[in-house]
This record gives structure tokens, C-alpha cells and sequence, in this order.
């Protein structure tokens, strides 16, 4: 077992590449990066950022998908002592400027465009101060801190710099006292959720609670240097960068991975790549298994984590040959895991029906979500955590930060579940109003603000329905005004225009009956009853 020793981001990259050098680190489809190339490009691109403005505390939105971009730039600016702030790719225009806005980046590092998203043209509409400025000179009207951008891209972009410039600028810049300066403790990623509430908020974590994070995951799977490890989440995602990346890098693996989730792109790269490690969500791991060309006999998988009810893990061991499969329990607040069984020390039945034992140095309990009161083992409640692994806070909202963590320094994760009497922890599922479709937070007020916006909606109730490849599918309960009348094809085509695609509402029902209380609020699990009935 190994002991972890606080440190930063920065230094574990040129550690790592001290101990593992020519060893593959990344692989991203065909392209291949070795641990000493990943050090020297983050030196290269670290002296570039600050040549082009960013400093050291600076906050920089990054708004790509999986790949070695991403992970230079982010490695880069965390080796400044910057703080990165994950983007979504299927984010619209709305939705990147309220993160940019919220979190004060000054600096955005973003693709042109990736799939069916036109990037650049987003940004384009938020700021047309872009193209006529300098680069590292803009100066917005609607995002007044964001300064710099730097792209992506084939072709130079007015007003911007080219990502590979920066590996050409200030060659002779000293990076010693810079990365020197870094401590572990001091913020790294401001990691927007949607949580509960109307808006994202930006949980703030540190170098020690990612590394450490991923670290304990690392030693839970058992990796090793020889492991080749499938990662398919996004990085903008914790389960991408701290339970895949960072798990890697901090145990000397191969992180194999793809800019964006296929099932069958997955199932014939773990192939090729000889994968013997996997993590995923549930809705991922459902469409690899119903994808015709996996064949577990052509798989070398031996150990891997997932999220989601027993049945699952007990599919990716029967039908992927994963005997080594481990079942976790995570939320952002907590960077994320906070409990995940162990591979090699845990009885098989234990960790298909169970999300292990906490993390060291991790505390969990079960306390009645209204009375507060601690409960004994089996009994089901709000399930709270306290360690190194919780959260600095929510950026700029500190009414929120003590609402979710109490004076002794529990975090209240609005989540129901129990601890057994050997101590393992189950996750039933969500105490706060919050849909979880496709790995997913989607707040259904931020859903229900938006749909408000269409002329013909009177009343709208967003809720989660059970959902066997989703987890739980977005439905929209609505209610049209007086004359009205409405389609659940205009309703959804309404959604699409602006909202990211998980937000948008997969079923709508025209409702003028609604379940109400005695004070006259709508009973969601009554609506969610109610609809379950019709079924």
C-alpha cells in the first residue's frame, strides 16, 4: 500500500516523468504521449501562458474535449499555480457565459469547434470584441475579466493565440520560482455542478484533493506501471480527470481514452490497446455491453470501478470478464470518491452490492435528513462526509458553502443511503431535487427557468423518471396558458436551440391537474407517481 505525501500538480508530472520517462501516458485514438513528453510540453506551454498574460491565481476557462490539448493546458496552468475551470463540450452560448462570468476567467483555452458545435462562433456571439482586438488584449462588454483566448485551431484566429504558438514563446523564461511557489493546499479547479440549485456552482478543490483523490481510487484498483487503463468520461468531469487521469498518473499507468464516448470506438480500442483497467458511469457501460462487436474473450480487463445498483457491476463481470470490478460512491463536493471497494482484498459479492469502504482519512455517516440525529448501521438516511477529499467551498456563494458543510466540517450530500455493519457504504439515490440522466447533475429548476421563457408555458415542473440506460430520464410536466395549445416536439426543439443536450427534456406531458400541498406547492413525487401510474 502506498502512503500519500501532500504535493502539487506540477511536481507529480516531473516526478513522473523522473520514474516512468519513456512510458506511454496518454493514448487519444492514433496519438501517442510518453511521461517525458508530457513534461516537456507542460514546460513549454507553462512558460507560454505566462507569456501571454496568464499569471499565477488567474482563473482559465478551458473548453475542450479529451485529448493531449487538454490535459497540457490544464497540467500547465496548474503547474503555475493558475486555476483551471472545465468546460462542457455540449455547453451552448448561454451556458458558457455564465461560466466564464461566474468563475472571473480571464484566460479561455478552447477547440474551434468539435463535432456538431461551432466553438469559436459561440464565443464569437458573446464577444464581438474578439476579432478587432490584440491577442491577450480583449476587452468585453459582457464578460469584462476574459482578456485572453487561445485556440485550437488549423488556421490562425483574429484576436486570439494559436495553442501552438505558445510552445515558441519566451523559451527563456525561469519557471523555478513560479512552480516553486505552488503549494498543494491552494485551489487548482473551480468544477461547476449543477447540484440543487437555479445555476451552476463552482466547487472549489486543491492540487492534495484531486491528487489525493486520485491517488486512493489508484491503490483501491490495484494499478500498477504495466496498466493500461480505459478512461471513456470526459475530463471536464472529475470520474475523467481524477478517477481516470490522475489515477493514472499517480500510479505510473497508460491513460486510454477518446474525444468523446462511442460504445463501439470503446469496445475495439480496449482491444487494440490491450486495456486491463476500466472506469465508467453506468449509461456507459450499458452501451458497451449491448454493442454487438464485444466479445469479453478479446478483452484483457482485470480491474475497473462503475457507478449505479448492482446489477451493473454483476453485467461488466459476467459480460466483460472484469473480475477485479469495484462499485463507487462519489459527489464533486468531495473531489469526488469517498468510498470505493478494494479489488484484491474485498469478497466479490461485496463489492457488486456495495460502493466499499471510505477512502483513508475519509469519515462517512448516515444522519436523519431532518432532524440531523446520527443513525446506527442499515438504518437509511442522508449520507455525510468529512476529510481532506471535501470541497474549499462554492466560488463567490458562501451562504450555499454553509448550507452544504456544517460547523464541524460534515458535508451534507443530500444523498440517501446506509452503512452496513462491516462498515460499506450503498447509495439509494438523490434526497435534493436533482434529475441524474447519463452521469449527469441537471438542476430541474435551471431546466424549468428556461422553458418558462416559451410564450405558451404557464407552468412547468421538471422531474427524473427511472430510466434503464440514463439512469433517469428529463421530463417536463407543463402546463400550456388559456387558448394555448403545444406539441412535445415544439417543447423539446424549443430546449435544443439553447440548452446543452442532457439538459433538454427527453418526454413532456401537457398537465392541468397538478398534486399539490396544503401551502400550494406542487408534490413532485406525487407527479413522478402519478406518471409512473399512466406507464
Amino acid at each position: 500500500m502506498g502512503i500519500w505525501v501532500p504535493i502539487s500538480i506540477g511536481f507529480a508530472v516531473e516526478e513522473a516523468a523522473r520514474l516512468y520517462g519513456g512510458r506511454e501516458f496518454l493514448v487519444v485514438d492514433d496519438l501517442r504521449l510518453t511521461y517525458r513528453e508530457l513534461y516537456r510540453q507542460v514546460q513549454e506551454f507553462s512558460r507560454g501562458l505566462l507569456a501571454a498574460g496568464v499569471k499565477p491565481g488567474d482563473h482559465a476557462a478551458v473548453w475542450l474535449p479529451n485529448g493531449i490539448e487538454w490535459v497540457v493546458a490544464v497540467f500547465s496552468l496548474a503547474n503555475l499555480g493558475a486555476v483551471f475551470v472545465p468546460v462542457n463540450t455540449r455547453f451552448k452560448a448561454e451556458e458558457l457565459e455564465y461560466i466564464l462570468g461566474q468563475s472571473d476567467s480571464s484566460a479561455l483555452i478552447l477547440q474551434d469547434r468539435f463535432q456538431k458545435a461551432e466553438f469559436l462562433t459561440m464565443v464569437g456571439e458573446l464577444c464581438p470584441e474578439l476579432s478587432p482586438s490584440l491577442p491577450g488584449n480583449l476587452h468585453s462588454a459582457r464578460l469584462p475579466a476574459l482578456r485572453t483566448v487561445i485556440a485550437v485551431s488549423p488556421g490562425k484566429i483574429p484576436g486570439s493565440y494559436s495553442y501552438g504558438e505558445l510552445f515558441q514563446m519566451a523559451r527563456d523564461i525561469d519557471l523555478k520560482p513560479v512552480e516553486g511557489a505552488v503549494r498543494p493546499s491552494q485551489t487548482v479547479s473551480i468544477l461547476y455542478t449543477s447540484g440543487s440549485t437555479a445555476f451552476p456552482k463552482g466547487v472549489m478543490l486543491t492540487h492534495n484533493n484531486i491528487l489525493r483523490n486520485g491517488f486512493e481510487i489508484g491503490e483501491r484498483l490495484g494499478l500498477t506501471r504495466d496498466d493500461r487503463y480505459f478512461n471513456p468520461c470526459p475530463y471536464y468531469h472529475n470520474a475523467g480527470l481524477v478517477d481516470g487521469l490522475l489515477a493514472a498518473l499517480t500510479h505510473g499507468s497508460c491513460n486510454v481514452t477518446l474525444p468523446a464516448f462511442d460504445a463501439g470506438a470503446s469496445v475495439a480500442i480496449m482491444e487494440r490497446e490491450r486495456c486491463t483497467a476500466v472506469g465508467g458511469i453506468q449509461t456507459m457501460f450499458t452501451k458497451m455491453m449491448e454493442d454487438p462487436a464485444l466479445d469479453r474473450k478479446r478483452l484483457f480487463l482485470r480491474t475497473g470501478w462503475t457507478t449505479g445498483p448492482p446489477q451493473t457491476p454483476r453485467d461488466i463481470y459476467e459480460k466483460m470478464g472484469v473480475t477485479g470490478i469495484t462499485n463507487l460512491y462519489g459527489i464533486s463536493e468531495a473531489s469526488p470518491c469517498c468510498s470505493i471497494s478494494d479489488c484484491r482484498r474485498d469478497p466479490l459479492e461485496d463489492r457488486l452490492n456495495r460502493m466499499g469502504k471510505p477512502l483513508p482519512g475519509v469519515e462517512m455517516k448516515i444522519v436523519n435528513p431532518q432532524s440531523g440525529e446520527c443513525l446506527p448501521s442499515d438504518a437509511k438516511g442522508e449520507i455525510c462526509v468529512r476529510g481532506w477529499n471535501l470541497m474549499q467551498g462554492y466560488y463567490k456563494k458562501p451562504e450555499e458553502t454553509a448550507k452544504a458543510i456544517d460547523g464541524e466540517g460534515w458535508l451534507h450530500t443530500g444523498d440517501l443511503g446506509f452503512i452496513d455493519e462491516k462498515g460499506l457504504v450503498f447509495f439509494m439515490g438523490r434526497i435534493k431535487n436533482v434529475v441524474r440522466s447519463g452521469g449527469e447533475n441537471i438542476s430541474p429548476e435551471e431546466v424549468e427557468n428556461f422553458i418558462f421563457r416559451h410564450p405558451k408555458v404557464k407552468h412547468v415542473e421538471v422531474v427524473g423518471l427511472p430510466d434503464e440506460k440514463w439512469g433517469q430520464r428529463v421530463t417536463a410536466c407543463i402546463e400550456l396558458k388559456e387558448g394555448m395549445e403545444a406539441t412535445q416536439e415544439e417543447i423539446i426543439a424549443f430546449c435544443k436551440e439553447k440548452m446543452a443536450n442532457f439538459k433538454v427534456p427527453k418526454e413532456v406531458h401537457f398537465i392541468t391537474d397538478w398534486p399539490m400541498t396544503g401551502s400550494g406547492k406542487v408534490q413532485k413525487f406525487k407527479l413522478v407517481e402519478n406518471l409512473l401510474a399512466k406507464k
